[in-house]
């Protein structure tokens, strides 16, 4: 796993930031997943000319999560982070449909 010292103080902000009961135990869950795409042949969105096309790997691509919960069946808060310079709309819809059929989403989405 990655050890990113920004994403490591952002989820500790995080942790403290969270209000809290003096007897509340939280339980918190990380995840992180290489979502590199293609090694080469993708256009770069517009940061070269249009006849250039990647031809390797810089450095990978990683998807992150981060979930805090009060309980089991208490409400869950998550952060996902993307290592992607954009993610379409359709990603999000689809994520939250994929979701939603395994959890009960809050309307603050």
């Amino acid at each position: 796993m990655d050890k990113n010292p920004f994403i490591f103080f952002l989820f500790t902000l995080l942790i403290y930031l969270l209000p809290s009961r003096a007897s509340a135990d939280y339980l918190i869950g990380v995840g992180s997943y290489d979502s590199t795409g293609p090694a080469a042949g993708v256009n770069m969105m517009g940061y070269a000319n249009l006849d250039q096309s990647t031809a390797g790997i810089h450095f990978r691509l990683r998807a992150r999560a981060f979930i805090v919960a009060e309980s089991l069946d208490g409400p869950r808060f998550a952060f996902v982070n993307l290592d992607a310079g954009m993610a379409s709309q359709l990603v999000t819809i689809t994520v939250l449909d994929r979701l939603s059929k395994r959890y009960v989403l809050s309307a603050n989405i």
